[in-house]
């Protein structure tokens, strides 16, 4: 016999009788009460549930709803098993990942600061500031030298000399890109100061003032020198 009622799950079991007469809903969630445990075959199972929900212990009678719901339980059982070990296999997964992240990250890390207080780690800049450094020092060097000069002789193109050394420190400034260049840089510029102040004191005829100027400027040289060696230990 057949009778019309709608479940939500289907095909499902819902009970076997003591005869063995199985009520279930079928594959199209019909009510089904033609099959019995104790003739079920597969075929039977097929054509009415379109699948096996149905494994009779062989050689035993005592097949009933209970060992059926107790098979449901295990499957049920293994399959939410099955989900756990998916999501901790993923979890795993993402920490390694992020931990092999980190590890690189600081690793990385550690490098570049090594590199960056190794003063054996040589950078290009460095060295072409230094050596733009050398080739224009010895210049400077001549420049100050003449212009000191002219300043102590009365000459008249002095101020020419000056603004000729300050356009060379310009120019030395404008094509490096390190600090210690920078510095050298800085140090010539305060040598020009002082040259350009010795000239207005000798045009006003403060003699004495002019010689202080010119002092100072004897130290800026000696004072420059030690940066360059400076910088030039620093670029080995």
């Amino acid at each position: 016999m057949r009778r019309q009622e709608r479940n939500r799950d289907y095909p499902r079991i819902e009970k076997i009788l003591d005869d063995g007469t199985i009520i279930a809903y079928d594959k199209f969630n019909q009510l089904n009460t033609d099959l019995n445990i104790n003739t079920l075959t597969d075929q039977q199972q097929h054509e009415v549930f379109g699948g096996i929900l149905i494994r009779p212990q062989r050689n035993s009678n005592a097949y009933n709803e209970r060992d059926y719901r107790r098979e449901q339980l295990q499957q049920e059982e293994i399959e939410s098993s099955k989900r756990k070990n998916k999501w901790l296999i993923l979890l795993l997964f993402i920490v390694a990942i992020a931990l092999v992240a980190l590890i690189v990250k600081s690793c990385t890390g550690t490098n570049d600061k090594q590199a960056a207080n190794d003063p054996n780690t040589s950078d290009p800049t460095n060295q072409n500031d230094a050596q733009l450094v050398q080739q224009k020092n010895e210049q400077l060097q001549q420049q100050v030298e003449d212009a000191k000069k002219s300043i102590e002789n009365n000459q008249s193109d002095t101020q020419s000399k000056i603004d000729a050394l300050k356009q060379e420190i310009a120019s030395l400034k404008n094509n490096t890109d390190t600090q210690q260049a920078n510095k050298v840089a800085d140090e010539y510029n305060k040598t020009a100061d002082n040259l350009q102040n010795a000239e207005n004191e000798r045009q006003n005829g403060n003699n004495d003032e002019m010689q202080r100027e010119l002092d100072k400027v004897n130290s800026k040289l000696q004072e420059i020198k030690d940066k360059i060696t400076e910088f030039f230990k620093k670029d080995k």
